[in-house]
């Protein structure tokens, strides 16, 4: 099971590289291609598309990896359990929150799967399924610190930060 969530890691970084350096080609490769009075009349929409599943999935993945944004400066002079224990309610909150995501965005990709993109032959609801696909991928990976909490909570010399599922090693 560890070496498939290993691939699942891996894959879902070189989607949102790859999703990434394909924005930056086709913006650059637009902006050249509008000096000789051709530029590609779908990029906007190809850009929009790309940069809904990118923003998602780096999310999942700055997740995965402990680089979002943290403020532990009110917990960190708590004994480590209580630290724990408020990490397993944040990550609770959040499980709700990206629940919520998922629902909602399941219900707006419905909406808007009869819009079709202006210059594209495809439908709107790809972008707006991004948040449903991605705020489960972000519950999966909650779920996975979660249950490494839990695990390694009766050892008070483990933080979460030192988990780090994409290298698949413990970060001192």
């Amino acid at each position: 099971m560890k070496k498939l969530y290993k691939i699942y890691c891996k894959t879902e970084i070189a989607l949102a590289a790859a999703g990434f350096f394909a924005i930056i080609v086709l913006t650059f490769g637009n902006a050249v291609l509008r000096l000789f009075n051709h530029p590609i009349v779908a990029n906007d929409e190809i850009c929009s598309l790309l940069f809904a599943w990118v923003s998602f999935m780096g999310a999942d993945i700055a997740l995965r990896s402990n680089r979002l944004v943290g403020m532990d400066i009110l917990t960190m002079n708590l004994p480590i359990r209580i630290q724990k224990i408020l990490q397993l309610i944040v990550y609770i909150i959040m499980m709700v929150i990206m629940g919520m995501f998922v629902y909602q965005g399941t219900g707006l990709a419905k909406l808007n799967w009869a819009r079709v993109f202006n210059s594209l032959p495809m439908s709107y609801g790809w972008v707006t399924l991004s948040l449903a696909v991605c705020g489960l991928m972000m519950i999966i990976s909650l779920v996975i610190k979660a249950a490494v909490v839990i695990k390694e909570f009766t050892n008070d010399s483990f933080n979460i930060k030192m988990h780090d599922p994409d290298n698949e090693k413990e970060v001192a």
